[in-house]
């Protein structure tokens, strides 16, 4: 790999298998390969060219650093997954000298700001989408994702193999993230059974006649009914920051945090406004008991409204589950 001894069609085959695996980095897997193709590069040189074009300005305009990370990582990924293809995968040298390439393209220093307050919901914002909408299916995955803060597109893959008996109340899900890497939250047994008995899944915990639901679609959904019932669209990446903006003004710990949300820098986790592990009652974001909870931060500096009415329930369409949140 990265030699010109390697035959070009062998190198177009590659990429064309490449670009079917199906994962978190497609699309940007996608830009990756497209770029080599256009300027007829091989994967070495491709990587460190498209890594300084990453950098550079493009109509006007340039990447955000946290985009610029995501795409590096998604080429130095496939850029691995060719070195094992290649004839050169049984060399420890060239192993080492690739690896040595690869670790040579820096990722971007991401500096600590807060994420605007209308970029997050707070817990009643939270808590009247849930309990108004009148699509159960959108109303149980937006309470998953807020209770969470795991991306959509890992909440819409998890199986039901994933899913293990913990202690008390809770139960241990994994969660496959990016790159493959796996990381462990806790969600409520009880919460979890809703989302069995509505969905039915014989594999994946949220499943559609035997299929996986559309990461797309369901981010419509979510937009549809943030507008109709909040007065503006609300995306699932949201929800994610919602879970972990209100744990950080909780006094939760960042590292904490950005290990629950599978950040492997958490200085993208600092980016939120606002320290010792989570405990596994601590990452699940109960959104009825957080307002029982008197006194305790309910959001982005918000606390509860005294007085304030409390919404009625939807009585008139229940999901077979229950689904009221």
């Amino acid at each position: 790999m990265g030699e010109k001894s390697e035959p070009r069609t062998a190198q177009e085959a590659l990429l064309a298998e490449l670009e079917g695996i199906r994962d978190i980095y497609r699309l940007d897997v996608k830009q990756f390969i497209e770029f080599i193709r256009q300027r007829k590069l091989y994967f070495v040189e491709g990587f460190k060219k498209y890594a300084q074009w990453l950098d550079e300005e493009h109509e006007g305009k340039r990447y955000s650093p946290a985009t610029v990370n995501r795409k590096i990582a998604a080429a130095r990924s496939r850029v691995r997954y060719a070195f094992k293809q290649s004839s050169f995968a049984g060399s420890l040298r060239r192993k080492y000298h690739l690896e040595d390439l690869l670790k040579s393209v820096r990722l971007k220093k991401i500096e600590i700001m807060a994420v605007p307050s209308d970029k997050v919901l707070n817990i009643e914002e939270a808590r009247k989408l849930v309990r108004h909408t009148k699509d159960a299916t959108i109303r149980l995955m937006v309470t998953f994702l807020v209770s969470t803060g795991v991306r959509v597109s890992e909440m819409l893959h998890l199986e039901l193999a994933d899913l293990k008996a913990a202690k008390g109340e809770l139960m241990q899900v994994r969660v496959k993230g990016k790159a493959g890497k796996e990381r462990t939250i806790y969600v409520k047994k009880a919460f979890l059974e809703r989302i069995r008995k509505y969905f039915h899944g014989q594999t994946l915990l949220f499943e559609h006649h035997d299929r996986p639901y559309s990461r797309v679609s369901v981010t419509n959904r979510i937009k549809h009914e943030a507008l109709l019932i909040l007065g503006r669209e609300v995306t699932p990446q949201q929800l994610r920051h919602t879970w972990a903006a209100i744990q950080v003004n909780r006094g939760r710990d960042i590292i904490a945090v950005a290990a629950v949300l599978g950040h492997s820098i958490p200085g993208v986790t600092a980016r939120m406004p606002a320290e010792a592990a989570l405990k596994p009652e601590e990452g699940f974001l109960d959104l009825e008991d957080a307002r029982r909870k008197a006194g305790e931060d309910t959001g982005i500096g918000g606390k509860p409204t005294a007085g304030k009415s409390r919404p009625r329930r939807d009585t008139k369409r229940r999901s077979p589950g229950g689904d009221t949140a």
